[in-house]
């Protein structure tokens, strides 16, 4: 007698469905983990408390939220460039060649000092000794022994760096019309970070380039300790209204965008990002109108670093608390969902046994 179909397709449904029970079983067990820092169950969320290693590590600086006199300014972009007055190009007023050379470059100078012995074309003329016509240093040296030379060449150029210019452009916008003669400047430069140099705008345009639609102030800056460089880089500062007291800080401690800055406050080792608004601005000093009290600490360096760090749990015992639930509580939790698995798996090798093997006849 042959068996009915459908007998045996339902016989391979009930198979493949014991099958799948037990599958669904053992992927459950396999997708269990432990929440990370970051996923929606385990993000930790307020102040990031750091290491003595790591705050090292990072190069983490601060400076205290003060109270200071500021004034409404107008922030430039600058480059330290010499006084024209303070600069003598030395060149001769006859053809020749050079004999000696009596000074080195950047050699400081006194008005007077013989700088070249020079020797002219025509036979006959006597050598010439050229004498340096102010005092300062030597900032150029464009001749060698030997050569020669027309009325027009610059053979030395001398400079008197004691003080110098600090050129700040701006560009068309209302602001240039607060500008003048007169007006306190700071000028701060990168090369020496935390520095400033005190002056006031001596002179200016009396309108905008044509090519650029750019306006120049000139601020003099005394230089007697000889730091500032022509071509330096950094920024101009001019207080353009009444000094008034407020609660500043480092301009460098503020991150973020328009309307969504904040900086990082520190106690002890635990670091607290801030909202801030900000007000005026002056000598790489901010105002703060909220988020910051007088006393409490800006972080100035290390701040960049930190806000990637915000997410991070606050002591290492959060971590171990994260870690503890990827694994059983106990040895009887594990021994209990084994025998599940275990009693599961022979259940469907007893039903497939008993399917496939023959059954016999009755007598």
């Amino acid at each position: 007698m042959k068996k009915s179909p459908f007998r045996n397709a339902r016989w391979i449904w009930f198979i493949a469905f014991a099958w799948a029970a037990l599958a669904s079983t053992f992927a459950h067990e396999g997708h269990e983990h432990a929440p990370q820092p970051g996923d929606a169950d385990g993000s930790v969320s307020g102040p990031v408390e750091l290491s003595d290693v790591a705050i090292a590590n990072l190069g983490v600086e601060t400076a205290e939220a003060m109270i200071v006199e500021m004034q409404p300014s107008v922030q430039l972009v600058a480059q330290v460039e010499p006084l024209p007055e303070k600069v003598a190009q030395i060149t001769p007023r006859f053809d020749g060649t050079v004999g000696e050379i009596l000074v080195k470059l950047g050699e400081s100078v006194k008005a007077g000092q013989p700088l070249l012995r020079l020797v002219p074309r025509t036979i006959g003329n006597p050598e010439v000794i050229v004498k340096a016509p102010l005092t300062g240093a030597i900032t150029k040296v464009n001749v060698t022994l030997g050569q020669a030379f027309s009325p027009d060449t610059v053979l030395l150029i001398v400079g008197d760096y004691s003080s110098v210019l600090a050129r700040g452009i701006a560009y068309e916008n209302p602001e240039i019309l607060a500008l003048k003669i007169g007006d306190p400047a700071t000028l701060t430069v990168d090369v020496f970070p935390g520095h400033r140099f005190e002056g006031a705008i001596q002179r200016s345009d009396v309108g905008l380039e044509s090519d650029s639609k750019t306006f120049e102030v000139y601020a003099l800056i005394d230089n007697h300790d000889g730091k500032l460089r022509p071509n330096l880089l950094g920024q101009l500062s001019v207080g353009t209204g009444k000094a008034q007291p407020v609660l500043a800080v480092p301009e460098k401690s503020i991150l973020g965008d328009l309307g969504n800055l904040f900086a990082f406050v520190r106690e002890g080792n635990t670091f607290e990002r801030r909202a801030v608004r900000l007000g005026i601005k002056s000598g790489g000093q901010v105002e703060i109108l909220e988020g910051v009290v007088p006393g409490e600490q800006i972080v100035t360096r290390g701040n960049y670093q930190l806000q990637y760090a915000s997410g991070a749990p606050k002591k290492e015992e959060d971590l171990a608390t994260l870690q503890s639930v990827a694994t059983p509580s106990s040895r009887s939790e594990f021994f209990n969902r084994s025998l599940f698995i275990g009693a599961g798996a022979g259940a469907v090798i007893v039903l497939m046994l008993s399917l496939l093997l023959p059954r016999r006849k009755a007598a």
